[in-house]
């Protein structure tokens, strides 16, 4: 009954924005960003405004305001997405009107506009990589209504380009988003620009030295886990993994924003630290000796920007996330490490593993990663417009 209720109130915004698509026939010079990710879109956002200036407009999720507000300083105009008055009447137009729209994820009005051909709606994403399926390859997606897929298959269908840094990530979006190979913009991924960059690397070298000078002799641990829609206790006893590695290393956690119980452990914690004092997670990677993770994009940046790491891969639920989500089928074959699945594990490999051989790894899925993909997607808006 809930579901159907639910089904019935999407189809009906999806009538109304479709309505109000097909009655909007203004066409315009400006580039659309379509926000919900700012950790992985500010570094784009960064370029595009110092280069479109005001024919930037930015239409942001909730989270994403005071990044919005950010580039409305420098001279975007700015709409909430969420604010259905606002989508109605200037997202949706403008979107509409558009000869080139750019996205960070999947936005469920697209499949409702119907697009001029020459409109271009490109897919930044908000990872480099993948490990967990999406899309249509997430089991939660299999498991949906006919109608809920439908639905999902025309939003599909509105995104005429995919910006990949790989191959492989190509690949994986002609599984979970139905893309054609020609479809795949093969010109790196934006948000890697700036990691590649040896002045924004010197720049945090010479902030870390200053904020973290007492851990100059340190070596730091980063946990990073995923987010799960289902939530399950973490079985990670912080207190005595720093008890068992003792004071030669030092442990930060990341908690996922959504993930309100770790954040909750995490600020009780006396032997874990979750404040990185002002450093966004890509500028704190540099300096990262080991990185724990899971089913998260991070791997795919920190080999960009650490070659002399390692990465851990605590997987202790992966029987049930497979189940849940799903799981990139060849992903063993292709990590630069073991997988954990308990804490005695994890502790060991953390004190006994040496640097990674990483080659491969960045091969695969850093192909095309040269710090140039924004200026490349620059260029071609340019010639479009």
């Amino acid at each position: 009954m809930k579901d159907g209720f639910l089904s019935l109130i999407k189809s009906s915004y999806l009538l109304l924005v479709q309505a109000k698509a097909k009655s909007s026939r203004v066409t315009h010079d400006k580039i659309v960003y379509l926000l919900s990710f700012p950790s992985t879109s500010e570094p784009v956002l960064e370029e595009l405004s110092a280069y479109f200036g005001s024919r930037l407009v930015i239409c942001y999720t909730a989270n994403s305001f005071s990044l919005a507000q950010k580039f409305q300083s420098k001279g975007s105009t700015i709409y909430s997405i969420d604010r259905f008055s606002e989508l109605f009447t200037q997202v949706v137009p403008l979107v509409k009107g558009a000869s080139t729209v750019l996205c960070d994820n999947y936005f469920a009005f697209l499949g409702a506009i119907d697009f001029a051909p020459t409109t271009e709606v490109i897919q930044l994403w908000h990872a480099n990589g993948a490990i967990k399926k999406f899309g249509i390859e997430a089991n939660y997606a299999k498991n949906r209504s006919a109608s809920d897929k439908k639905r999902y298959k025309k939003v599909y269908k509105k995104y005429t380009h995919y910006a990949v840094g790989s191959d492989k990530m190509g690949t994986i979006f002609q599984e979970s988003y139905l893309a054609t190979s020609d479809q795949l913009l093969k010109i790196g991924y934006p948000t890697s620009d700036h990691l590649l960059s040896s002045s924004w690397r010197r720049q945090q070298e010479a902030r870390f030295s200053e904020v973290f000078s007492d851990l100059a002799k340190k070596r730091i641990v980063l946990y990073t886990p995923t987010y799960r829609e289902k939530t399950s206790e973490n079985p990670l006893d912080f207190e005595r993994l720093a008890n068992e590695l003792g004071d030669e290393w030092v442990i930060f956690a990341k908690a996922h924003p959504h993930d309100e119980q770790l954040q909750e452990r995490l600020a009780t914690s006396m032997s874990i630290s979750s404040d990185m004092r002002g450093f966004t997670l890509q500028e704190f990677l540099p300096f990262v000796d080991c990185l724990i993770t899971d089913y998260s994009s991070v791997p795919f940046e920190y080999t960009l920007v650490k070659d002399n790491g390692k990465i851990l891969f605590f997987c202790y639920d992966m029987d049930s996330y497979q189940k849940e989500v799903g799981i990139q089928e060849d992903f063993e074959s292709w990590i630069p490490s073991t997988i954990v699945q308990t804490q005695k594990q994890l502790t060991k490999e953390i004190v006994s593993a040496e640097p990674q051989e990483i080659e491969a790894f960045n091969s695969l899925w850093n192909q095309y990663n040269d710090g140039q993909a924004t200026q490349r997607l620059i260029k071609r808006i340019e010639e479009k417009i």
